[in-house]
């Protein structure tokens, strides 16, 4: 086919696009499958309903009395904000370690450690807008298929499993004491990100459109689209180069992002 066909890109998730209208299909078929996927499961929030409340975790281990919980309780109610294991730590009831080890309970996930940490070579695993909007920090790689992921609190396992999508990585993901998560989420957000585009479109049509022009655009050797709640995350590799690394975190200038959002209501 190489002798007779016009052009070797874009190509979208292994599949090449012989025209623009081809790729357009390709784009609106990869975009209806994330639709799909996401819709077929309940929310994050409904699925997590049966987790122990953190009070009661720290209760049941004899690190908190039920006088330091209804205390804080009190307080977290009068001030209408923030978050419980905060309230706890201000009383002086417990530490951040403290807390930190019941939330992995809760989460049934392990605490990890800030170190070793490279966030240059770490930031381009995910665009800087789902390190903002979801409270997640790419950690370090084990070996050459283990990425470590940490969150502060909570796990959002939507997010973890876009990033294997896209990266071709396993991904382990843990909690960070807060301060530590603070610390290392400043270090990632001052390196260099690859190049984003961040837009929301009107509608479906609005988005198929501007990820084909990407694609279209940019001449990709490799690109894979992958939903993270409200966000459609589309991944562009330009350099062939850049490909061999497939299952693993690019560098900043190899790879280029659109994040997308649909309007409300569309």
């Amino acid at each position: 086919m190489k002798l007779w066909r016009s052009r070797q890109s874009p190509v979208l998730e292994g599949k090449w696009a012989c025209s623009q209208t081809c790729m357009q299909e390709m784009v609106q078929a990869a975009i209806l499958r994330e639709a799909a996927e996401l819709n077929s499961h309940p929310p994050q929030r409904v699925v997590h309903q049966h987790r122990v409340p953190l009070g009661l975790v720290l209760l049941s281990r004899g690190v908190i009395t039920q006088e330091q919980l209804r205390k804080a309780l009190e307080e977290q109610r009068k001030a209408g904000t923030g978050r419980l294991g905060g309230w706890l730590i201000r009383r002086k009831a417990v530490d951040e370690e403290q807390v930190t080890r019941a939330l992995s309970a809760q989460w049934n996930c392990p605490v990890l450690t800030g170190s070793p940490h490279d966030p240059v070579a770490m930031a381009p695993a995910f665009p800087r807008l789902l390190i903002d909007s979801f409270g997640a920090v790419p950690l370090r790689l084990a070996g050459r298929d283990l990425l470590y992921v940490a969150f502060e609190d909570s796990i959002d396992r939507c997010l973890v499993l876009a990033v294997e999508r896209m990266l071709g990585l396993k991904v382990e993901a843990g909690l960070l004491n807060e301060s530590e998560f603070r610390r290392v989420q400043q270090e990632v957000l001052r390196a260099p990100f690859p190049k984003t585009r961040l837009l929301e479109a009107a509608n479906m049509r609005g988005l198929v459109h501007a990820f084909t022009s990407m694609l279209e655009e940019r001449k990709a050797v490799r690109s894979q689209i992958v939903r993270v709640h409200d966000y459609y995350w589309l991944r562009i590799w330009r350099n062939p180069a850049a490909t061999e690394g497939r299952g693993s975190v690019p560098a900043a200038e190899d790879v280029e992002d659109m994040v997308c959002s649909l309007a409300p209501g569309a």
